[in-house]
């Protein structure tokens, strides 16, 4: 009788444990890798628009960490250098400084017409202890097109933390 009740246990044991490493998750890699890229532009497209004279920009490190089925982190670190105006105008080169910042980024799922797209709305970034949080957020495509969302009408507040 314990040899039957053992292997029952054991069938039920290897057969939940199969049917946990097999499931299907509904956010796959392409999800994540969408992410990094367009954060990434978006990031690199902020930083030219604020600094014109900046250049080599490298993006040190990006990764996402999935939340939960409805929120994903991403966390960065990137590199520019900064070209500074010399404060004495017979010096004719200007100065460069390499600035390195890095951060961290939360994304919430929004609600998609296409079920084959998902949307990722970006909810708040916090970098070099600055925070950004957005009142309506920016739209991050699946597909690898970002728009935004009421971006003119609503303010952007900004924190030093």
């Amino acid at each position: 009788m314990i040899k039957i009740i053992s292997l029952i246990i054991f069938i039920s044991t290897f057969t939940l444990s199969w049917c946990a490493f097999n499931s299907r998750t509904n956010m796959g890699i392409d999800v994540h890798a969408g992410i990094q890229s367009q954060l990434t532009i978006l990031i690199e497209n902020a930083i030219k628009s604020k600094r014109p004279l900046s250049d080599n920009f490298k993006i040190i490190k990006m990764y996402t960490e999935k939340i939960d089925d409805q929120k994903i982190m991403a966390y960065f670190s990137y590199e520019f250098q900064d070209q500074m105006q010399p404060a004495d105008e017979s010096k004719m080169t200007p100065d460069k400084t390499l600035q390195k910042i890095s951060g961290t980024a939360l994304l919430s799922k929004g609600l998609s017409e296409d079920p084959t797209i998902q949307k990722w709305i970006l909810q708040s970034v916090k970098s070099a202890g600055e925070a950004i949080d957005f009142k309506d957020g920016i739209v991050i495509i699946s597909d690898g097109k970002t728009t935004e969302n009421s971006a003119k009408e609503s303010p952007v507040s900004t924190e030093n933390k």
